[in-house]
């Protein structure tokens, strides 16, 4: 089966452009169901993922058409680090050692399961974090379309469009600089 992947140059090119013009419709102009679709329903799904364990990895399966047993395992896997407790690797766990590798020494009834009222905890602390950000960007697209405005810049969406699209080129750029500079931090360490 044949896989269509984009560069990262096109996706941010295109993130850049939608984004800039959903920027031009001011968020006060959204239908009241859709600003709270938008609120509360990525809070509650924020909510679901975090703490309910196991729906992560049904929605990866579910969205990325793999079958539990098709899964590949990861190609940097040493012989010596994994330890089969089966007929199959099926039945390997996928815990990671001190060096990166994955070790399958512990079978999954050996895995500690994390605490439900942290994991509740945790996942109420995010979900109502993501409900304030998607309230503020609300608020702040009002506020800086007004600031704009007293400032007479003529065609305050088209700048606030113009100014989302440069943010995700530029932030693309400073990711791409990180991920390089953290790529040769390791090879410098060696020498």
């Amino acid at each position: 089966m044949a896989e269509t992947k984009m560069t990262s140059m096109n996706t941010v090119w295109i993130q850049a452009i939608a984004g800039g013009a959903f920027t031009l419709i001011p968020a006060r102009k959204y239908p009241a169901w859709l600003r709270h679709t938008l609120t509360w329903g990525s809070a509650a799904g924020i909510f679901t993922l975090m703490a309910v364990p196991g729906v992560a990895s049904k929605l990866e399966k579910a969205t990325s058409g793999w079958a539990g047993s098709e899964k590949a395992a990861p190609e940097d896997v040493g012989a010596e680090t994994v330890n089969v407790h089966g007929d199959s690797v099926e039945h390997a766990g996928t815990e990671r050692t001190s060096t990166g590798k994955f070790d399958a020494s512990k079978p999954e009834s050996e895995k500690l399961d994390s605490n439900p009222v942290m994991r509740i905890g945790l996942a109420t602390a995010v979900a109502a974090c993501t409900y304030g950000v998607f309230r503020f960007s609300f608020w702040f697209d009002d506020a800086a379309e007004r600031g704009l405005r007293k400032l007479y810049v003529p065609y305050p969406r088209v700048v606030m469009g113009l100014g989302t699209a440069a943010l995700y080129v530029v932030s693309e750029e400073f990711d791409r600089r990180y991920e390089a500079r953290a790529a040769e931090s390791p090879q410098s360490d060696a020498r």
